[in-house]
């Protein structure tokens, strides 16, 4: 695997610094690109009688001194031996940063995660998030008060989708310039009320019938990754999956969560919501989420 250039979007608050310290570490072992970006997000209408008076020249000037920012922050990263460009963009930060993981061609976007609970998330939600959902590329997502980036102990969520295996690969890829890491594949039994009824109805309990499919596929990865020298183990639970995962990473002390996601949107999201984005939300560690790529046509 190949990381050329890493995309760390800021706001220039403590977690944003994290991510820029994480991404710059990144960017040192693999020789990739940092590409910083800040996001100005002038409002779609006056949310007060002090933002409808603001001048033009206001955002001009939100502007311009996020360049000066940025740029002394690149001159700091110029000093490490960092390569790294800046862009300031005006736009809504979840959408614009996905936009720019394109255009610059990101092969990573590592960005801090403010863990917004409540009824503030609710209504304003998260832009790292909405950035999970939206880009096409793996997010690395990384809090200020959170375990700082390494690979010891690398939890992998496994409901064995396409999604799920190629977290599994980019992340043993992502882990290989640093010691050798310990795997857990967490599995997470989550069964409808009415099937687990309808089974035990017909003298079967629910997880004697599904333990026994889950243990082979999770033995089969297990043996798989044994057979190439990875340390690994499996973790099979009941629950709902965002849960266990995060018991699970406190119980392991794990030093990172590496998932896919579906990337779904629309209606299937509204409802059913994400997985991957509650544990960026909860999570005490980084998480790094990987969007199912689907096989070219």
């Amino acid at each position: 695997m190949e990381i050329k250039t890493i995309l760390t979007p800021t706001d220039f608050s403590a977690d944003a610094e994290r991510a820029i310290e994480t991404a710059a570490s990144l960017a040192k072992s693999y020789g990739a690109m940092l590409h910083l970006l800040h996001v100005v997000q002038p409002p779609l209408q006056p949310v007060g009688p002090e933002l409808a008076v603001a001048p033009v020249a206001f955002w001009q000037e939100l502007h311009e001194a996020g360049k000066k920012r940025l740029a002394n922050t690149k001159k700091k990263l110029d000093a490490q031996g960092v390569r790294c460009e800046i862009e300031v963009v005006d736009d809504v930060p979840g959408f614009a940063i996905a936009a720019a993981a394109e255009r610059v061609h990101a092969d990573l976007i590592v960005m801090g995660s403010r863990g917004l609970t409540g009824l503030k998330h609710v209504v304003l939600g998260s832009v790292a998030e909405r950035t999970v959902r939206q880009a096409a590329c793996p997010v690395l997502t990384v809090k200020d008060r959170g375990k700082p980036l390494a690979f010891r102990t690398i939890l992998v969520p496994m409901d064995f989708s396409a999604a799920a295996k190629q977290a599994l690969a980019f992340v043993r890829r992502l882990a290989e310039k640093s010691a050798p890491s310990h795997l857990v594949l967490v599995h997470a039994y989550y069964v409808p009320v009415e099937l687990e009824q309808y089974l035990t109805a017909h003298g079967e309990t629910t997880f004697d019938r599904i333990s026994k499919d889950v243990t082979r596929e999770l033995e089969a990865i297990l043996v798989e990754l044994q057979d190439a020298g990875v340390s690994a183990e499996y973790v099979a639970r009941p629950g709902s999956p965002d849960h266990v995962v995060l018991e699970v990473a406190r119980d392991k002390n794990a030093d990172l969560i590496a998932m896919g996601t579906h990337g779904r949107r629309g209606l299937s999201h509204l409802f059913l919501g994400s997985i991957a984005e509650r544990v960026v939300r909860s999570a005490e560690v980084p998480v790094l989420t990987v969007r199912e790529k689907k096989p070219a046509a």
